[in-house]
């Protein structure tokens, strides 16, 4: 399969340090990246000292399929009993005529819109020729159409780039040849970009901010599309990570976690808003 180079537009330098530093922010969401490989790397064996990533990525595998078993072990439970379709969001109870009901009906009328496209994309994956001929592959989070988990094999890089000859030493050594990806669809989608963030292993450069967030111009609210596909922002993604030298790497200064990589976001965001995708002054990070 043809290999894809980023656009000119995508060239421009990731914002070198993250948000500043907040006292309440450094107040962690999710378990610091240090925690993480300590009670992976007494739970796993294999894990290899040192290898915040690995550690990471086991443990969610591990939490993954426990969640999958009770869904079938739900399932066969319930088989008689009504399910609500993945995704879909209960009708609210308002009166007719009100300012709320107005807003209820907008709001079906988005989640409607989101739901479709979301819909349409997964069944178009599902068909591609990336994830047939093994790039990449793509699920639901938990049954839920506005979350994916995607995993970027690393057979589908380049075979000459770092990130790829990474991957290839990865697999070797604790089984994990692929980058876990998640993105999170918003209310607005297909108008507003989906959230894009590395989840595992640890990923530096390459356009991988801190916390695992991606910098790329595309996943902006100035550079997004709604004719985007998300097998599009995949193939994209693994393009930029190439060309910017992405290296995995075992372990972080900052934490790896969906708040560190959204104030990462936002920052870019910020930042790209106000110099444009060229390289900022120093002074602004």
């Amino acid at each position: 399969m043809k290999r894809l180079f980023g656009s000119k537009r995508d060239k421009a330098a990731a914002p070198a340090a993250g948000p500043p530093a907040d006292g309440d922010a450094a107040a962690a969401d999710e378990p610091p990246v240090a925690d993480l490989m300590a009670k992976a790397a007494d739970a796993k064996p294999g894990t290899k000292k040192g290898d915040a990533g690995v550690a990471m990525y086991k443990m969610l595998l591990e939490e993954r399929n426990i969640k999958s078993k009770m869904k079938a072990d739900d399932s066969g439970a319930g088989a008689d009993q009504p399910a609500q379709a993945a995704g879909s969001v209960p009708r609210p109870k308002v009166v007719a005529g009100t300012q709320g009901a107005i807003e209820a009906v907008k709001s079906a009328q988005s989640q409607k819109v989101r739901q479709r496209r979301l819909m349409k994309e997964l069944r178009d994956i599902k068909r591609s020729a990336g994830l047939k001929d093994g790039v990449f592959d793509a699920d639901l989070v938990d049954d839920n159409l506005f979350e994916w988990d995607v995993w970027l094999r690393g057979g589908g890089f380049d075979p000459e780039s770092k990130l790829a000859q990474d991957l290839l030493a990865l697999k070797e050594d604790s089984g994990i040849g692929d980058v876990w990806l998640r993105f999170s669809f918003p209310d607005n989608f297909p108008f507003d970009p989906p959230f894009v963030r590395v989840l595992a292993p640890l990923v530096a450069g390459g356009y991988v901010l801190s916390g695992g967030a991606i910098c790329m111009e595309l996943l902006t609210p100035d550079g997004w599309s709604s004719a985007y596909s998300v097998e599009a922002i995949i193939m994209q993604t693994m393009a930029t990570m190439i060309k910017g030298d992405a290296r995995v790497v075992h372990r972080t200064v900052r934490q790896f976690s969906e708040g560190e990589a959204r104030r990462s976001y936002d920052y870019l965001v910020k930042t790209h808003k106000k110099h444009g995708w060229n390289t900022p002054p120093k002074a602004e990070g």
